[in-house]
């Protein structure tokens, strides 16, 4: 029929990323096709669950135009240079086939990928894979291999992009000590991390940072600056040094971070997966620094896209061809709705259902002192975490 897309003879297999872009996407995408290329005609699809959605809605004169659009054809040529680089070359979106321009299109779009992909896969976070699972139920053929920064992802105890995050956030605020440090100034850094504290945590950990704060415990800023101002007061003078000099202070906040008596600092805009979109705490608790303390000397920082930019990290380019070798694994033995995994030190695979309406956060009763702002380091135990309902 004029305009359907009928389900070729050699199978073909679709890849895309959604969600914010992040270092060891590009090595997946290499990856999954130099291990799928001899059996599979392999498409990258444009702008995440955007290139679908736009395809799938398109009238029968438009749609071999818009396919042209928004797919890509993938094979060792085109994907020999990608590990070199961070980013997608897929690009990406937030789009969601639940709340495509107040609709729900989902059904669409599971016929449009089942029409012409043999199997689909997603890589992204909680929101592009949770839309990924909850089409499987609809029953899209797809598999997943988890992507993001923030690490909330459930079901894995490792996504892609984190590590190089993670380093990325380490060289930053240890290079910006060199400044602080000159002027004695306290710094309020801003790191990614809606509701779990991870990169917070571990970047902090890394840089050795004075205080930080998570979004899974409240903070009370008062008592956090008194702290500051008392690390001034506990150096004594030296011959060269004034008592403002004595001592820098850097403080790592998450971009979730909750305020007693404030919340959390939006910037009022929501995204089409319902996330509310936030930014600007640091600044805000360095300004309320001043007026509190009387202290000018203060900054703040937003470290922003820079913590995902760049090329992968060592782990993550191994994590990518780790996670890429399961995926293609459950492709060939028809395990759909299923996404590659880490648990322990062992490469599996666990149902996409679990990533839906779920969130990993850091068990902070476990690993962070409310009081001191600072993490608590356990021997027994490296990763202090748990897996909750998302609100």
């Amino acid at each position: 029929m004029r305009g359907e897309e009928v389900m070729p003879k050699r199978k073909k297999m679709g890849i895309l990323t959604g969600g914010g872009d992040c270092p060891g996407l590009n090595n997946a995408i290499k990856h999954i096709v130099l291990g799928a290329y001899r059996d599979y005609d392999i498409e990258g699809i444009v702008k995440g669950w955007d290139g679908p959605i736009k395809m799938a809605l398109a009238g029968a004169s438009a749609r071999s135009k818009t396919i042209e659009t928004y797919t890509l054809p993938l094979g060792p040529e085109q994907v020999r240079r990608l590990d070199r680089a961070g980013g997608t070359i897929l690009m990406s979106s937030r789009a969601n086939p639940y709340k495509y321009q107040d609709s729900d299109v989902s059904d669409q779009v599971v016929k449009f990928l089942n029409r012409r992909y043999h199997a689909l896969v997603a890589i992204g976070g909680e929101d592009t894979l949770g839309a990924a699972g909850k089409m499987a139920q609809q029953g899209l053929r797809v598999v997943g291999v988890p992507k993001t920064i923030d690490k909330d992802l459930c079901g894995t105890e490792y996504s892609l992009g984190f590590d190089s995050a993670v380093n990325m956030i380490q060289a930053l605020v240890t290079n910006l000590k060199s400044t602080a440090g000159s002027h004695g100034m306290v710094y309020f850094v801003e790191a990614m991390g809606r509701k779990a504290g991870h990169l917070t945590y571990w970047g902090g950990r890394a840089a050795h940072v004075h205080f930080m704060t998570i979004p899974e415990v409240l903070t009370d800023s008062r008592k956090l600056f008194g702290l500051i101002e008392n690390r001034k007061k506990k150096m004594p003078l030296k011959r060269g040094f004034t008592l403002d000099g004595l001592r820098y202070t850097i403080v790592l906040v998450s971009e979730g971070t909750r305020l007693k008596g404030v919340g959390e600092i939006h910037k009022g805009e929501v995204d089409p997966h319902g996330n509310v979109y936030l930014g600007g705490v640091a600044d805000f608790m360095c300004n309320e620094y001043i007026k509190q303390t009387g202290d000018k000397n203060a900054r703040s920082l937003t470290l922003g896209h820079l913590q995902r930019s760049g090329p992968p990290s060592n782990k993550d380019g191994l994590m990518a061809e780790a996670f890429s070798q399961r995926a293609l694994e459950l492709v060939q033995t028809g395990g759909f709705g299923r996404m590659s995994s880490i648990q322990g030190n062992a490469i599996g695979d666990t149902p996409l259902d679990v990533v839906i309406g779920r969130i990993r956060i850091l068990d902070a009763q476990e690993c962070f002192d409310a009081e001191g702002f600072q993490p608590r380091i356990s021997p027994e135990r490296i990763y202090n975490e748990i897996e909750i309902p998302k609100k």
